[in-house]
C-alpha cells in the first residue's frame, strides 16, 4: 500500500486512483519473491546436531526427519542430513531402522558412508562387513567430527576379534580424538557399552568369576571380579541378577572407593537402561557424586537420553538447576548449564534456553562450550524470528568456529538474517562475502540473486545492475536465477519512473538470447516490455508487441494453462489500454469486451472496469464512469474481487470530482461506508475513513471530521499512514481555531511534531512545517512564522540529502512556504529578502515559478535591486 499512500497524497484532480494503481501481473509473486537461501535448515540442522551431541538423539532424529521433509533441501544437504540421522537412530539404538534407512541411501559411498555401515555392522556383531567398510574408507577422507569413531570402529573391530588389549588403545585413541567435551562423552560412552558387550563368558568362566568376587569382597580383585560377572550375567540375559550383584557390591563399598562406585554405578545404569527408575536412579547418583568430571559428563548424556517426555526433561532440568547450586559441582557447570539451556530449546522455553545460554556464555568465556551455547541462542533468535540478533549472534559464532565448511554456511546464515530483518546494506555485502567461500550446499545463482535483490530493496539500483553485469558471465549463475534477478531490477525500476532505462534493460536482456531460460519467464520478460512500452507513451510499439505475444502465446505458448490464461488476459488488457489511448475507442472496448467474454473470472477481467471507467473519466463521461463502477461492483462474481474496493473508492472519487453537497454526502454515505461495511479486511479502509474526514470538512462539518481523524488515530495507531490522519486531525483544528485559541494551540502544537519527527515522510514534514507557519502568520505571528517558514526551506531544500527525497507535494508546499516567507519580508520593508525567497523558487524549479517571477518582475519594473 505505499504506491497507494503516495498517490493519496497528491492533489485529487492530479489523479486516477485507478488508473495508478498496479493492475494484474504475468508474474506470480513466488517468482519475483525472495529465492532465500537456506538459512531455516542451516539452523535446523545445527540444532539437530547439538541435541546428538548433548543426548537427546530421538530429539535430533526428529529434527533430520523434518529437514529431509523439505523439498528444496539441496543434494549434499539432504545427504548430509541422512548421514546424521543414521546416527540419531544408532544413538537410539534404533539400528534396524539406522540399516533400512542406509539401505537406501544414494549419495556417494564415501568415508562417511563406510563408517556408519561399520558402525551397524559392527552392533550386529557382523565382523566382515565391518572390516570391509573399514577397508573401503579413508580417516583423512572424514571431517574431524568423525575421525574418533572411525577409531572406535577400528576398536570395535578388535573387540569382537578378542584382541583387547589394541581394542583398549584404539578406544583411548578415539577419546582423545574427540572435538569436543560433548563428543569426549559420547565416546567414552560407546566405549562402556564396548566393555559390556565382552561380557560372553562360558559357564566354567562364570562360576570361577563369581568364586573370585566371593573370595576377594572388599578389595579390588573381588570388584572388578563382580563386574565382569554382572556383564556376563547382562550378556546372557540375566539383567535382574546382574543388577543385584551390582547392587549389593554399592551397599558394603567404603567410602574411600569412589572411583569404583563411579564404575559400578556406570555399569549399573547401562545395565538396567536410562529408561528405567534403577537406571535413572544410578545415573544420578553418579552425576552428583561422580570422582571424575568425565564420568559425571558421561551420566548426564544418558539421562538426557532417557528423558523422552517434556515432563521427564522438566524433573531432569529441576535436578540440573539443584546440582548448579552446590559449589562442589564447580568442575560441570558449564556442562550442566549447556545441558539446561540445551533441554529447555528442545521443550521450546526459549526464554529459559536463552537465559542459560548466555549465563554460560557470560561466566565462561572461554569454555570450549562456547560455540555450543551460542548455537542455542542462535536457535532461539531464529525461532522468534529476531533476525537482527541472530545475525549478531551468527558473526559471534563464526568467530569461534574453525571448520571451514561452517563457517562458510554461517555466512549465508548471516547473510539471510540480514534480509530478513530487512537490514539491505549489511546483508548485500553479507552475500558478497559469502560468494568469496561459497558452501558447497547454496548454489552460486541464488546468492547472487539474492545479493541483488539486496542491493534492489536497499534501493541501490545502480548497484544492483552492476553487480548483474559482472555476473552474467560467472560460472553458477544460471539462466533461471538471472533472468529472475533481472525481472526484480527492471520492476523496482518501474516503480520508481525509471521506465526507460528498464526498458532499454528489457530490450538487452531479450536480445541477448534466451538459451536456459524457461519459456513462462521469457514470455513474461515479452509482457513487461510491452508494459514498459506502454507507460513511455509509445502506444503504437506496445500494440504492436502485445500482438506479437498474443500470437505466440496462441501458437502452443506455455504449457500451464493457468499460466497461458495468466498471459493471455493480461496481454488482451494492455492491447485494450494502448488502443483507447491511441484514440481508437471501439476496438479498445471491443477487446475489452472480448477479454470479459473469454477470461471472466480472471484479475485483468476485473481489472478491465477500471480501465473502461478511467478512460470514460478522463473523457469527461463522469456519469458513465460511475454506471461502469457500480455494475463490477454489483455482478454478484466480482462482489468478492480484490478491485471491488477500488472501484467504490474510484466512484466515490467521482462523486467528489463533481464538487455539490449531495454528490459529497453520496460519496460518504453510499461509497465510502459500503466499502468500509462490505469489506472491513481491505487496505483501503483506513483510506475510505480518511477520505470521510475529508469530505465532511468540504462539507464545513469540522466536528464530525475531527471525530473521524480522532477514531483513527485512537483505533490504528500502528497503521503505516497515520501521521496523514494526525495532520488532517490538526487540519481541522485549525479550521476551528479562529474563535478558539486551545483549538488553534491544538493544532500548530500537531504540525510542530509531525515537521521534526525525522521517521515521518519529508513531504508531510514539510506540509506540515508550512502550515504551522502560517497558522501562525494568521495569529499575527510574523516573526515566528518566518523562523518557521525559513525552517523548512532549510532543512527540506537546501539540505541536499533531504532535498532528493522530495517529491512534487514536498515541492509544492516549500514553494508556498517561501512565497509567504517572502510577503512577511515585503511587508516589513525587506525587500531584498523577499527577491531572494522569490528567487530560490525560480532556481529550484518550483511550482510557484510563474508567481514568484511575476513578483519579481514587479520588483525589477519598480527600480528595486534583486
Amino acid at each position: 500500500m505505499l504506491k497507494l499512500a503516495r498517490l493519496l497524497l497528491l492533489p485529487l484532480a492530479a489523479v486516477s486512483l485507478a488508473a495508478q494503481v498496479a493492475g494484474p501481473s504475468p508474474l506470480v509473486s513466488d517468482q519475483a519473491a525472495a529465492q532465500m537461501v537456506p538459512g531455516g535448515w542451516i539452523v535446523a540442522e545445527a540444532r539437530a546436531n547439538a541435541a546428538l551431541q548433548a543426548g537427546f538423539p530421538a530429539t535430533a532424529a526428529a529434527g533430520y526427519r523434518e529437514l529431509l521433509r523439505d523439498p528444496a533441501l539441496t543434494a549434499e544437504a539432504r545427504q548430509r542430513a541422512t548421514l546424521a540421522l543414521v546416527t540419531a537412530l544408532l544413538d537410539s539404538r534404533e539400528v534396524t531402522e539406522a540399516e533400512s534407512l542406509l539401505q537406501g541411501y544414494t549419495g556417494p559411498r564415501n568415508a562417511a558412508y563406510q563408517l556408519r555401515v561399520g558402525l551397524i555392522a559392527i552392533l550386529n556383531r557382523r565382523i566382515a562387513p565391518a572390516k570391509a567398510a573399514l577397508a573401503a574408507g579413508k580417516a583423512e577422507e572424514l571431517p574431524p567430527a568423525d575421525r574418533g569413531w572411525w577409531l572406535y570402529l577400528q576398536a570395535g573391530v578388535a573387540d569382537a576379534e578378542n584382541d583387547f588389549a589394541h581394542a583398549n588403545t584404539l578406544y583411548e585413541q578415539a577419546i582423545e580424538a574427540a572435538v569436543s567435551p560433548l563428543q569426549r562423552a559420547r565416546l567414552q560412552l560407546g566405549q562402556e557399552q564396548a566393555l559390556l558387550r565382552r561380557g560372553a563368558l562360558t559357564e566354567a568362566q562364570m562360576a570361577n568369576t563369581r568364586q573370585t568376587m566371593e573370595r576377594f569382597p572388599g578389595q579390588r580383585t573381588g570388584y572388578d571380579a563382580a563386574r565382569t560377572y554382572a556383564a556376563a550375567l547382562a550378556e546372557a540375559g540375566r539383567a535382574p541378577e546382574a543388577q543385584a550383584i551390582l547392587q549389593r557390591q554399592l551397599a558394603t563399598l567404603p567410602a574411600s572407593e569412589r572411583n569404583v562406585a563411579d564404575q559400578i554405578r556406570l555399569m549399573l545404569g547401562l545395565i538396567a537402561g536410562e529408561g528405567s527408575v534403577a537406571g535413572r536412579q544410578a545415573f544420578k547418583s553418579l552425576l552428583r557424586d561422580g570422582q571424575r568430571p568425565d564420568t559425571q559428563r558421561l551420566a548426564l548424556q544418558l539421562l538426557a537420553r532417557g528423558a523422552k517426555t517434556p515432563g521427564e526433561r522438566e524433573s531432569l532440568r529441576n535436578d540440573m538447576a539443584e546440582l548448579l547450586r552446590n559449589p562442589a559441582q564447580r568442575t560441570i557447570h558449564e556442562d550442566l548449564t549447556l545441558a539446561l539451556a540445551q533441554s529447555a530449546l528442545v521443550d521450546k522455553l526459549y526464554p529459559e534456553a536463552e537465559q542459560h545460554a548466555r549465563q554460560l556464555i557470560e561466566l565462561y568465556p572461554g569454555s570450549a562450550l562456547k560455540s555450543a551455547a551460542l548455537g542455542v541462542r542462535l536457535a532461539v533468535a531464529w525461532d522468534l524470528k529476531r533476525y537482527r540478533t541472530a545475525a549478531d549472534i551468527a558473526g559471534q559464532l563464526r568467530a569461534v568456529i574453525t571448520d571451514a565448511r561452517e563457517r562458510a554456511e554461517l555466512g549465508v546464515l548471516l547473510a539471510e538474517a540480514f534480509f530478513r530483518s530487512e537490514d539491505y546494506k549489511n546483508a548485500g555485502d553479507a552475500y558478497a562475502a559469502a560468494l568469496h567461500e561459497l558452501p558447497a550446499v547454496v548454489p552460486a545463482g541464488t546468492l547472487i540473486f539474492q545479493r541483488v535483490l539486496a542491493d534492489i530493496r536497499a534501493e541501490q539500483l545502480e548497484s544492483a545492475a552492476k553487480q548483474l553485469d559482472e555476473a552474467a558471465n560467472t560460472p553458477g549463475f544460471d539462466a533461471v536465477s538471472r533472468w529472475q534477478a533481472e525481472w526484480n531490477l527492471v520492476k523496482e525500476m518501474q516503480v520508481r519512473g525509471q521506465t526507460a532505462l528498464a526498458q532499454a534493460r528489457v530490450e538487452q536482456l531479450l536480445a541477448a538470447g534466451t538459451t536456459g531460460v524457461p519459456d513462462d519467464l521469457r514470455i513474461r520478460l515479452m509482457w513487461l516490455r510491452a508494459k514498459l512500452s506502454f507507460e513511455s507513451d509509445q502506444f503504437e510499439v506496445a500494440l504492436r508487441q502485445t500482438d506479437e505475444l498474443l500470437a505466440l502465446v496462441g501458437k502452443g505458448g506455455p504449457s500451464d494453462e493457468a499460466l497461458r490464461q495468466n498471459i493471455t488476459s493480461t496481454a488482451q488488457l494492455l492491447k485494450a489500454q494502448a488502443l483507447l489511448n491511441l484514440n481508437r475507442e471501439p476496438e479498445g472496448l471491443a477487446m475489452l469486451d472480448q477479454l470479459r467474454a473469454d477470461f471472466r473470472a480472471t484479475a485483468a477481467a476485473q481489472y478491465s472496469y477500471l480501465v473502461q471507467a478511467v478512460h470514460l473519466t478522463q473523457r469527461g463521461d463522469m456519469a458513465g464512469a460511475q454506471r461502469v463502477l457500480l455494475s463490477f461492483v454489483d455482478t454478484p462474481a466480482y462482489r468478492q474481487s480484490e478491485y471491488a474496493p477500488l472501484a467504490l473508492y474510484e466512484a466515490a472519487i467521482n462523486l467528489e470530482r463533481q464538487g455539490l453537497d449531495r454528490q459529497l454526502r453520496e460519496s460518504y454515505e453510499k461509497m465510502l461506508e459500503r466499502l468500509i461495511h462490505d469489506y472491513p479486511q481491505s487496505d483501503l479502509v483506513f483510506y475510505a475513513r480518511l477520505k470521510q474526514g475529508d469530505l465532511l470538512r468540504k462539507l464545513n462539518d469540522f466536528a464530525s471530521a475531527r471525530q473521524v481523524y480522532e477514531d483513527l488515530i485512537n483505533n490504528s495507531g500502528q497503521h503505516p499512514d497515520i501521521l496523514l490522519a494526525q495532520l488532517a486531525l490538526a487540519d481541522s483544528l485549525f479550521a476551528q481555531g479562529a474563535n478558539s485559541v486551545v483549538n488553534h494551540e491544538s493544532a500548530t502544537a500537531i504540525y510542530e511534531r509531525l515537521r521534526d519527527l525525522p521517521s515521518a515522510p519529508v513531504d508531510l514534514r514539510a506540509e506540515a512545517g508550512f502550515k504551522w507557519g502560517y497558522a501562525l502568520a494568521k495569529r499575527n505571528q510574523p516573526a515566528k512564522a518566518q523562523t518557521v517558514f525559513w525552517s523548512v526551506v532549510d532543512a527540506f531544500l537546501l539540505d541536499t540529502a533531504q532535498a532528493a527525497k522530495l517529491e512534487a507535494k514536498g515541492r509544492y508546499w516549500i514553494s508556498r512556504a517561501l512565497l509567504e516567507l517572502g510577503q512577511i519580508h515585503e511587508d516589513a520593508g525587506r525587500l531584498d529578502e523577499a527577491q531572494r525567497a522569490y528567487q530560490l523558487i525560480v532556481d529550484r524549479k518550483l511550482s510557484g515559478v510563474a508567481q514568484a517571477q511575476a513578483k519579481l518582475a514587479r520588483f525589477r519594473a519598480g527600480g528595486a535591486n534583486p
